[in-house]
């Protein structure tokens, strides 16, 4: 009896330990906030590339798609002015400042409510750009370029842009 009851003892501690023991188990212990995963390599997306006319300001948009990782965008500008005889002046009066915008910033500046910029640079008539974007998730973005004349000069002010957005951007 003796016998009986400590076997019964034995295996209820043996299946009491066991039992502790297998717990629902998650197979990936990572949540999915932790992992990135983009895809595809994305192609490299063309903003704008060629010469522009500015009378006040010119807009440009462009659209970064869902889940891309490190968009960025890059290039340069360069503007001037036509002089006597068609000779371009690159100087301080064809200074021009460009502003990247998200859509709700962009809808505050054309509604005067606001002139707030995701990124800024001062105006200039010859400058590189390199600007780090929000990696989007489920939603995509939509970003708008806007080059801005410094002052109300009365000639044609032109801009040479050559913008790009990439993705999985490393410095």
């Amino acid at each position: 009896m003796k016998r009986q009851l400590m076997s019964a003892m034995v295996s209820m501690a043996l299946i009491g330990v066991l039992g502790c023991n297998r717990g629902n188990k998650d197979l990936n212990p990572d949540s999915s906030l932790d992992r990135v995963n983009q895809g595809p390599k994305l192609a490299p997306q063309r903003v704008t590339h060629g010469l522009t006319k500015v009378d006040k300001s010119q807009k440009l948009s462009f659209d970064v798609p869902a889940h891309a990782l490190a968009p960025h965008l890059t290039g340069t500008f360069s503007s001037f002015v036509q002089g006597a005889g068609g000779a371009r002046i690159s100087d301080e009066s064809a200074d021009i400042e460009l502003m990247v915008m998200t859509e709700d910033q962009y809808d505050a500046y054309i509604n005067h409510r606001s002139a707030e910029s995701l990124y800024a640079i001062e105006p200039s008539h010859d400058h590189t750009v390199s600007i780090s974007l929000r990696t989007t998730q489920d939603d995509g973005a939509k970003y708008y370029v806007i080059f801005r004349r410094n002052t109300d000069g009365k000639g044609a002010l032109w801009v040479n842009a050559d913008l790009s957005v990439e993705y999985g951007f490393t410095p």
